[in-house]
């Protein structure tokens, strides 16, 4: 399945499982458990090493799964999202408050310049395996 990149408003639980995969980039896959469509905002470590970059919305549709190749070979990230009626993929140990855009949107983190966000929200964070991690979003309640 191909990403959409478009804004929607949503939330819910980050399930992370991981699995072992030697890959030249930062490889998520992602599967949407809940009922409606889920948007996601990811910040990930550049291949410089030194350069950490938010981007988004992926949309994942009801009940889909889709895959995320991201320009990185570190094992951390962090991501945000939002199920269609509000709920939210955010916070928890480790958490990262980030500034988001309801628009398609690529930046460097921590660059003046980078201003007036639409809003300013807790990332959660990922650990990938060798490049890989599996998430599922969802269920959220109804």
């Amino acid at each position: 399945m191909k990403w959409s990149k478009r804004a929607l408003l949503g939330g819910a639980m980050v399930a992370a499982g991981l699995s072992t995969h030697g890959a030249a980039a930062l490889t998520l896959d992602c599967k949407n458990a809940a009922h409606v469509p889920v948007s996601m905002a990811v910040a990930y470590l550049d291949y410089d090493g030194k350069t950490w970059l938010v981007e988004g919305w992926y949309t994942l549709e009801a009940g889909s799964r889709a895959t995320i190749e991201l320009d990185s070979d570190n094992n951390i990230f962090y991501i945000f999202g939002e199920f269609k009626g509000g709920q939210q993929v955010s916070g928890g140990s480790g958490s990262l408050e980030l500034p988001i855009y309801y628009r398609t949107f690529k930046y460097v983190q921590d660059v003046k310049g980078v201003v007036n966000p639409d809003a300013v929200v807790p990332f959660s964070r990922g650990y990938a395996d060798n490049g890989r991690a599996v998430i599922t979003l969802g269920p959220i309640k109804q």
